[in-house]
């Protein structure tokens, strides 16, 4: 093999193949969220890298640098990351090995559930560490220990192929950093050292520099040019790359396999779409309608839909009815442009509307469903006109008549061993009801309560065959738990009724332009009124859905001009919906301005003192309260410093169940259960955490009550007790 010549090359030749590594450690931005994850890495690879060039200045042995940077990263890797709780290990045991195993596992098993871009774990933060460490070793080994360094950029390309694999990239730069890297390390590696055969002194050496980096800067500005040419290519972006995970990053796509039994899992803060709706917002948008339920499941009906192409109004034609004297519907213009989203139909409002978009496309008129050739597109932009009709709870009450003979297919009840009693529930809660519209508000009024339900993401496991029996025993779960118990128990009543899955509306932005991220897909039911079509109903409870919608709001005044329906941007909170109002033209005359600038100095005035008021009461009674600790706050205390012990878990579990996970992991790391006293403490901790969040009345925990619980608890992770083993 070919020597690379000793002395600075070789430590430029090092340092290169190190700004490579840190370079492609940035393709990793686009599926990981901001923290100390980059800069930790990038300080163990500049830190490795030095051991390396350090063992390759003392010695010609091509495999000595790769066998000492191993030993140091692996010893240090052992010693940070996996030393036993509350003391630092420098030198590793078998203990290490398999605290640091099960390191690895919990994050392998977060990056294989969660949605990028995911947050930077300790667990995480250990797999991009090791993984560039690795990357390293593997580069400086081929370029510099084997002399090939034309073959070590198949080592960078492991840090590559994630973000690639998930349509999720780092930056430009992080691609531009990288190739410069790589050209300019085959280029110190290509060039004959002065005085050599080959050699011809300094200005031959200029000249072959000056080659080497025009043409790293050549092939760099080629392929950032090309590359985005190339991407809009026939061809080039249906490239299909295998799934990596159980979910995938910058390809979101709406399951139409919802499972009753199922608990939610992370959901993404990628944007999926964007979208202005002028004049007035227009609600939810639809994706897709399902008819078929077996008890626990949902799926996609078989039967053959009239699809066929539209250009007018798309709405199913009998429900295009318009009562005499009905007004003429509000029209609102909505622009959309994809963004995550990749789905073979497009989002669309539950109301009437036209659609222009580019492509070909159908609209299947039997589930209302718009659907495309071909999946949606990052950029892809359509509009719609939708006509918001003025529906109103007198409207609701007053349609009858017969249902068409294909609704019969909506009023399937899975027959299961718990249907009888589902169908007396219904019956008991719609027991006042006169007509369909009073039993479907008293279904909506019955799930959205409080006292009645919880919003959860954690769901219990099935304890039978029919998923809405468990629910409404369980009294937990999130919207496709109360949309498909209202669903089912509206078909008990002789209601047509389906589950609808799409997204709520979104979050406004100062500009006048929402952003719908994955946190917003969302389901619902609809039930079907004669002469009316299919409608709209909110049964999952306000900390999720925001307000229902205005026809079944028992609370809203008949005749409401349209309003936003938004969802909440945090637990219980709804943005507001006020309208803003035109500024009033100023008086004329200078007295009059006189006036009110005058007043408006002392109304400026008067909110300073007040803000300045406020302020100082606030940081008294902060003062006040610097030594307090609430269960929220030690619950979190008791968190994190479990987390630095590779103890962690999600926030979709309960306390009841963090309490189980603890407990458990606890024993089989320390041999024994844990002391009673520590499980105590801990059973008592997750009480007042969920006392505090739940309870109306909440108890009031002393400071060093609190205090006593998460100490006790911690001992048993830095003092565990030990059984010996004869």
């Amino acid at each position: 093999m070919n020597e690379l010549p000793r002395g600075t090359r070789t430590v430029v030749a090092g340092a290169l193949c190190a700004a490579a590594v840190v370079a492609s450690l940035h393709a990793l931005t686009g599926l990981i969220s901001a923290g100390r994850w980059l800069p930790a890495a990038v300080v163990w690879v500049l830190c490795l890298a030095a051991v390396l060039i350090g063992v390759r200045a003392l010695t010609r042995a091509w495999w000595a640098p790769t066998l000492a940077g191993t030993v140091v990263a692996g010893v240090a890797v052992l010693a940070v990351f996996a030393s036993p709780p509350g003391r630092f290990q420098l030198v590793p045991s078998t203990d290490s090995l398999g605290r640091l195993g099960d390191i690895v596992r919990v994050g392998m098993e977060y990056v294989n559930g969660s949605r990028p871009p995911v947050d930077g774990t300790v667990p995480l933060e250990l797999l991009v560490v090791g993984g560039a460490l690795l990357v390293l070793l593997v580069t400086d080994l081929v370029a510099l220990g084997l002399a090939s360094p034309a073959w070590s950029g198949l080592g960078l390309l492991a840090l590559w192929i994630p973000g690639v694999a998930l349509d999720r990239p780092g930056s430009g730069w992080a691609f531009v950093g990288t190739a410069a890297a790589y050209l300019l390390l085959l280029a110190v590696a290509a060039a004959p050292a002065p005085g050599t055969r080959g050699g011809r002194g300094r200005g031959d050496a200029r000249r072959r520099v000056g080659a080497a980096l025009a043409g790293a800067a050549a092939v760099t500005v080629t392929a950032m040019v090309l590359g985005p040419v190339a991407g809009a290519a026939p061809g080039w972006s249906t490239i299909r790359l295998p799934q990596l995970g159980t979910v995938t990053g910058g390809s979101l796509q709406l399951a139409d396999d919802l499972d009753m039994s199922e608990s939610l899992g992370a959901r993404s803060d990628e944007v999926v779409l964007t979208y202005q709706a002028d004049p007035v917002p227009v609600g939810p948008l639809r994706l897709f309608t399902l008819r078929d339920f077996d008890g626990m499941r949902w799926s996609r009906d078989d039967d053959a839909s009239d699809v066929a192409p539209d250009d007018d109004v798309l709405w199913p034609a009998r429900d295009l009815q318009r009562p005499a004297g009905e007004a003429v519907p509000t029209v609102s213009t909505v622009t959309v442009e994809v963004g995550g989203l990749r789905e073979e139909r497009l989002p669309v409002p539950v109301m009437p509307r036209t659609v222009e978009a580019d492509g070909r496309w159908t609209y299947d008129a039997a589930r209302d469903e718009v659907v495309r050739v071909g999946v949606t597109r990052p950029g892809m932009v359509y509009t719609m006109e939708v006509q918001l009709l003025e529906l109103t709870a007198d409207g609701l009450r007053a349609s009858d008549g017969d249902d068409p003979a294909d609704m019969e297919r909506y009023l399937a009840v899975p027959q299961t061993s718990r249907a009888d009693e589902v169908a007396l529930t219904a019956a008991e809660v719609t027991a006042s009801a006169d007509n369909r519209y009073e039993q479907a508000l008293a279904l909506q009024s019955y799930f959205r309560s409080s006292q009645n339900f919880t919003y959860d993401t954690d769901v219990p496991a099935a304890r039978s065959d029919d998923g809405v029996w468990d629910f409404l025993g369980s009294r937990t779960g999130y919207c496709v738990q109360f949309a498909t118990a209202m669903t089912v128990m509206a078909r008990t009543l002789g209601i047509p009724a389906r589950l609808a899955v799409g997204f709520l509306p979104g979050s406004l932005t100062d500009a006048g332009q929402y952003v719908v991220t994955g946190r917003d897909s969302h389901a619902w039911p609809e039930l079907y009124y004669p002469d009316l079509g299919w409608i709209r109903f909110e049964p999952t409870p306000a900390v999720q859905s925001g307000a229902p919608p205005r026809w079944a709001d028992p609370f809203a005044g008949a005749g409401a001009a349209p309003t936003r329906e938004a969802n909440p941007e945090g637990p219980g909170a709804l943005p507001s919906t006020a309208a803003t109002q035109a500024p009033q033209s100023a008086p004329a005359g200078g007295a009059q301005q006189a006036d009110r600038g005058s007043t408006m100095a002392a109304a400026a005035a008067a909110s300073v003192l007040a803000l300045a008021g406020a302020v100082w009461v606030v940081r008294r009674r902060r003062s006040a309260r610097a030594g307090d600790l609430s269960p929220e706050v030690a619950w979190q205390h008791l968190r994190t410093r479990l987390a630095s012990a590779g103890i962690t878990w999600s926030d979709a579990r309960t306390p009841a169940q963090v309490v189980a996970l603890v407990s458990a992991e606890l024993a089989r790391r320390n041999g024994s259960p844990m002391r009673p006293e520590a499980e105590i403490a801990l059973r008592e901790l997750a009480f007042a955490v969920q006392d505090d969040r739940y309870a109306p009345d909440p108890r009031d925990w002393e400071h060093g009550e609190l205090e006593n619980r998460v100490g006790a608890v911690l001992r048993e992770v830095t003092s565990p007790t030990r059984v010996e083993v004869p």
